[in-house]
C-alpha cells in the first residue's frame, strides 16, 4: 500500500523547511500526497513539490498528489507550473467548499 502524506491548509514560506523534512522520510518508496485541505500555497512550497516529484521520478518511485485542492492548483497555475510538474492532474482538483 502506498503511504499517504496530508498537507496542511496554509503552505507559506515558513512551512517549506518542515515540509521538506517530512517528505524526505518517505524517500525510497511510492508516495501519495493528499492536498485536499490546502487553501494557500506560496512559491517556495510549490517549488518543494516540484523538486519532490522530480526526485521521486529520478528514484523510479510513484509520486502523486491526489486529491488536490483548488487552492493548490490555482497557486501552481499562477506561478506557471503545470499540474503534471507537481504530480497532479486537472481531474484530481477538488473545489473548496465555501464556509467549510
Amino acid at each position: 500500500m502506498t503511504p499517504t502524506y496530508s498537507l496542511t491548509g496554509h503552505l507559506d514560506s515558513a512551512a517549506a523547511p518542515p515540509l521538506v523534512k517530512d517528505l524526505l522520510r518517505f524517500r525510497g518508496q511510492p508516495l501519495c500526497i493528499d492536498a485536499s485541505a490546502v487553501t494557500f500555497a506560496g512559491a517556495l512550497c510549490v517549488q518543494v513539490l516540484v523538486a519532490t516529484q522530480k526526485q521521486w521520478q529520478e528514484d523510479d518511485h510513484a509520486f502523486q498528489i491526489a486529491p488536490l485542492s483548488s487552492g493548490l492548483a490555482n497557486a501552481a497555475r499562477g506561478l506557471g507550473v503545470p499540474l503534471s510538474t507537481i504530480g497532479a492532474h486537472d481531474a484530481d482538483v477538488q473545489e473548496m467548499e465555501v464556509g467549510a
